[in-house]
């Protein structure tokens, strides 16, 4: 019997998943794109972002991976969008995108070199300019909409958990 079949139920197979975040850090009208190193990203700008990893939220991940990419720490703001991308092999890609403030001076901005070249803020301007061999149209819509004054932030309303019955606001969230 395997780990999903349960006796007297019907055999059903787990649908591969994987959870990615990305943060959109705006500063003066600007927002901070990577270019990768490696695979089908290579050579693209993009949202500085990766997996989530196992016991962390997309939230933590964004956070996370904007520092390890980037050297910048960031405050997430809210939820700015998520995307599903069912891929050739059948997995659920779920990636969920964050609005971010920039908290460290922008000096300490370094490429980490194993994974990104380079790493720097872009104008809306800027991010026009750049062509779909150097991006992807999903993210550059996602920072140009970070840049909109009236854009639509989901805050993290964690607090709410002492009423849901999970024990503690950093293990639950609810953007809304």
């Amino acid at each position: 019997m395997s780990q999903t079949d349960v006796p007297g139920e019907r055999s059903r197979a787990k649908r591969p998943l994987s959870i990615g975040a990305g943060a959109l850090v705006v500063h003066e009208q600007r927002v901070l794109l990577v270019r990768s190193t490696y695979g089908v990203t290579k050579g693209r700008y993009l949202l500085p972002a990766g997996r989530v990893n196992s016991n962390e939220l997309p939230d933590q991940a964004a956070a996370r991976e904007t520092f390890e990419e980037t050297g910048l720490r960031v405050e997430i703001e809210g939820l700015m969008g998520v995307r599903l991308w069912v891929m050739d092999d059948g997995e659920h890609n779920y990636f969920f995108m964050f609005r971010a403030r920039l908290l460290s001076p922008l000096s300490d901005l370094r490429p980490e070199t194993r994974e990104i070249d380079d790493a720097r803020f872009f104008s809306k301007e800027d991010m026009q300019n750049l062509s779909m061999d150097e991006t992807w149209a999903g993210a550059i819509a996602a920072a140009v909409k970070a840049l909109e004054p009236d854009a639509s932030i989901w805050p993290n309303y964690s607090d709410l958990s002492s009423d849901s019955g999970v024990d503690t606001p950093d293990r639950w969230r609810i953007w809304m």
